[in-house]
C-alpha cells in the first residue's frame, strides 16, 4: 500500500493529525485537523504551529510554544505524551483538545520529527454552534442563547437556589475597548470578534453551564451547581481564553480582553439583585484596569502568562532588555 492510501485513510478519521520535522515545521496536516481548527493544509504546511496558528495554551494560561511544547519534548526523549490544552481556531476562538504526541523515527531509529493526534473536548452544547447549525432561537451573531432565554433560565435557577436544591454562580463579562474594534476594522469584524469571545466563553464552561449574549458586547454565564472555588477558576479561565483569542486581518491581529464580575447567588435575593451585583463587580474590574476578574472577595490574582503577540515564531523573536 502506498503513501497516498495511508494519507487518504488519515483524512477520514475525526481526530486531527499533523506531523512536524525537527525544526517543528508542519509536514503533514489531515482533514480532521482542518475540521477542528479551520485551517487547511495549504495554510499551515511548512510553517510552525506557533506562527500565529495554533499556539497551544493550557488551562492555567501557560504558553506551551515557549515552554512545555509536547512535540518538542517527544523529540528530545522519544517518550509519548498526552495533555489537555486549548488551540487557536482560524475564526479566533479557543478550542479545548486532548493532544497526544509520538516520535517519528527513521528506519535506523533516529528521531526525525513527531506526530500530534488531537481530539476535540467540546462539552458545552453551545460550543461551535455557529459553525454547526442555524437555530432561530439563538443569537445570530454569537450562536449563544439570547438575553430573553437567559432570563427565563435564570429565573428557574433562582427558584432552585431559593429552595436550596442547587447553588448558582454567575459571571458578568464585558469586552474591553470593543468600540475601538468597530471604529478601526468595521462592524463586520466587530461581529466576528463578538462571535470569537462568545465561543471562547462557551469553550471555557462545563456541559451544564449556559453562556448568554446579554446585550451589545456583554455576556452572562450561568453556572448551576458551582461553588466559590469553581466559580473563581471558571472566571479566570474565561478571561485567559479571551485574552489568548484573536482574528487575523492581514498583518493585524484583532484582539480584545474581557472584564469579569463573578458572584454566587444567595437564596433570599432576586435574579435582578444577582445580576446587578455581578455587573457591579464587572465595573470594578473595568476601574481596576480591565482584563481582570473581581469577585465577592475582591480582585483575583492571575498566574497566566502574557499572550504571544504577532505571527513570528516565538523562540526566534528578539529579546528586548527590560
Amino acid at each position: 500500500m502506498d503513501k497516498q492510501f495511508y494519507q487518504g485513510l488519515l483524512d477520514q478519521i475525526s481526530d486531527g493529525v499533523y506531523f512536524v520535522n525537527t525544526d517543528r515545521r508542519i509536514t503533514y496536516w489531515n482533514g480532521g485537523a482542518e475540521r477542528i481548527t479551520g485551517y487547511n493544509a495549504d495554510e499551515v504546511l511548512g510553517h510552525s504551529c506557533s506562527e500565529g496558528i495554533l499556539r497551544h495554551v493550557n488551562d492555567a494560561g501557560r504558553q506551551l510554544c515557549l515552554q512545555g511544547c509536547p512535540l518538542l519534548k517527544v523529540m528530545e526523549d522519544g517518550k509519548p505524551r498526552e495533555a489537555h490544552m486549548y488551540l487557536h481556531h482560524k475564526d479566533g476562538h479557543r478550542v479545548p483538545v486532548t493532544a497526544r504526541g509520538q516520535a517519528l523515527r527513521s528506519p535506523d531509529g533516529t528521531i526525525v520529527g513527531s506526530v500530534e493526534v488531537f481530539s476535540s473536548r467540546l462539552s458545552n452544547p453551545y460550543s461551535g454552534t455557529v459553525q454547526r447549525r442555524k437555530d432561530d432561537s439563538l443569537d445570530p451573531v454569537t450562536g449563544l442563547p439570547p438575553r430573553r432565554f437567559g432570563e427565563l433560565h435564570l429565573e428557574t435557577l433562582m427558584r432552585a437556589v431559593a429552595e436550596k436544591t442547587t447553588t448558582l454562580g454567575v459571571l458578568y463579562i464585558d469586552a474591553d475597548h470593543f468600540k475601538n474594534v468597530n471604529d478601526t476594522f468595521g462592524h463586520r469584524t466587530g461581529d466576528e470578534v463578538l462571535r470569537m469571545v462568545g465561543q471562547s466563553l462557551a469553550n471555557g464552561l462545563r456541559r451544564g453551564d449556559m453562556p448568554v449574549r446579554w446585550g451589545g458586547e456583554e455576556f452572562l454565564a450561568l453556572l448551576p451547581g458551582a461553588d466559590q472555588v469553581g466559580l473563581h477558576a471558571t472566571a479566570e479561565r474565561v478571561r485567559m481564553l479571551a485574552e489568548n483569542s484573536w482574528i487575523q486581518k492581514g498583518e493585524a491581529q484583532v484582539r480584545v480582553t474581557v472584564s469579569v464580575g463573578a458572584t454566587m447567588a444567595v437564596p433570599d435575593e432576586t435574579a435582578e439583585d444577582l445580576v446587578e451585583r455581578a455587573d457591579g463587580f464587572m465595573y470594578a474590574s473595568k476601574q481596576g484596569g480591565r482584563n481582570r476578574v473581581t469577585t465577592d472577595i475582591g480582585e483575583l490574582t492571575s498566574s497566566a502568562e502574557a499572550p504571544i503577540l504577532g505571527t513570528s515564531i516565538p523562540w526566534e523573536m528578539p529579546v528586548h532588555p527590560t
